[in-house]
């Protein structure tokens, strides 16, 4: 017993022998002889001080110490063939380190994963958060998703979504069944940092003349920040709608008015030109490309 831990072998033979109440029924299991399984359990209960099986009439029956012991050992048992079978099985995983806004993969790409890990077991994503384009310069990923107005250059990639409307959204209570342009000119405005003429761009383009806005602006930086905002009657935001697809079939966001304003962000796809051709990619792309289009 090293710094007072058993040998695994004679836990395995212990437990065994107390699940079966039998040495012979152990010895089966662990495909080892009946006298080998009597060594390692009497070798344990030596180095422990402790009976951990009674013969009672030639039969073997754990001890109150031993059925305790027996009990406690079998989790961590368990455990360690749990982390075993997971290491062996990632053994045969391919990790995809994705960059994504921090919003995007959130609200959209993390609900749609059951799905792919259901078609591709053997492929795993690393999902970074990323929210600001910069911090996709060092390269450090696989494949990229994000907003911008125009694709980085020198990256292979495509353009999965465009012309994304904005909706103007609020809550149920904060809407009731629909705003006109003057009550929405009199409730906060939500803004955030990527879209910061969302706003005038929508009043420029409403169905009635412009609107002069008189109540409070509340800005924040993040997409998902703008969204809980929303969600928590703080105003009216003009989001897309991939963002809030979730919340607008719950219901638990809705459009406030028909006018839409066009987003002036696309959604792209890129990867580093050494990933190109790998296979691991290609699938993540074509499932990502599907889901796309299925929206």
């Amino acid at each position: 017993m090293r710094r007072g831990v058993p040998s695994l072998s004679s836990l395995q033979a212990f437990e065994a022998a107390a699940r079966h109440e039998s040495f012979s029924k152990a010895a089966l299991e662990l495909s080892q002889t009946h006298g080998a399984i009597c060594k390692k359990v009497n070798e344990l209960e030596a180095q422990l001080g402790v009976a951990l099986f009674e013969r009672v009439r030639q039969r073997l029956v754990l001890s109150q110490a031993g059925a305790e012991y027996a009990r406690r050992i079998r989790v961590h048992l368990d455990q360690i063939r749990r982390d075993t079978q997971e290491l062996v099985n990632r053994r045969n995983e391919v990790q995809i380190q994705l960059a994504v806004g921090v919003t995007f993969a959130a609200q959209w790409l993390i609900p749609r994963l059951p799905a792919f890990y259901a078609d591709n077991p053997d492929l795993r994503l690393h999902i970074m958060g990323r929210d600001q384009p910069t911090f996709f310069d060092n390269f450090s990923f696989d494949a990229a998703i994000y907003f911008s107005q125009s694709p980085w250059p020198g990256m292979p990639g495509h353009q999965l979504l465009s012309n994304g409307a904005l909706l103007a959204v609020a809550t149920p209570a904060l809407a009731g069944g629909g705003l006109t342009v003057a009550e929405i000119a009199a409730l906060p405005w939500i803004h955030t940092r990527d879209l910061p003429r969302a706003w005038q761009s929508w009043s420029e383009t409403a169905s009635v003349r412009p609107v002069e806005h008189t109540a409070e602006n509340r800005h924040f930086d993040m997409f998902i920040m703008a969204i809980n905002a929303t969600l928590s009657g703080l105003g009216v935001a003009l989001l897309p709608r991939i963002l809030i697809e979730r919340e607008l079939h719950a219901g638990t966001l809705v459009q406030v008015h028909p006018q839409t304003v066009a987003n002036s962000e696309t959604l792209y796809y890129a990867f580093p030109e050494q990933k190109r051709g790998w296979e691991p990619l290609r699938r993540f792309e074509s499932w990502l490309s599907e889901e796309v289009a299925a929206f």
